[in-house]
C-alpha cells in the first residue's frame, strides 16, 4: 500500500515556506524562521521516507505524521499572511 498522498501536505508547506523566503524575506539568513521551518519540513518528510523504506514506521504513524504536514501546510499559510 503506497502512501506517498501524505507527502502532499509536506511539500506545499516547503515550496510555501521557500516562497516566502525568497519573496518577503529577500533570502536573507539561514537563520530566518521560513528557512529553518523548510528545512524541518524536508527532514520531517525525509524521515518518514526512511523509516518507510527500512520497514520501521510503528503503528498509526501515518496518521501522527499525516497531522504533523498538514499542521505545517497550515502554519506555512499563515506565515504568507503574518508580517
Amino acid at each position: 500500500m503506497s502512501n506517498s498522498i501524505l507527502l502532499l501536505p509536506f511539500i506545499f508547506a516547503f515550496l510555501t515556506f521557500v516562497l516566502r523566503f525568497y519573496v518577503k524575506e529577500n533570502a536573507a539568513s539561514m537563520a530566518s524562521p521560513s528557512f529553518l521551518l523548510a528545512a524541518t519540513t524536508v527532514l520531517i518528510a525525509g524521515l518518514y521516507l526512511f523509516l518507510g523504506i527500512i520497514s520501521s514506521l510503528p503503528p498509526y504513524s501515518t496518521i501522527g505524521f499525516g497531522l504533523v504536514g498538514l499542521v505545517l501546510f497550515g502554519v506555512s499559510i499563515l506565515r504568507m499572511f503574518i508580517v
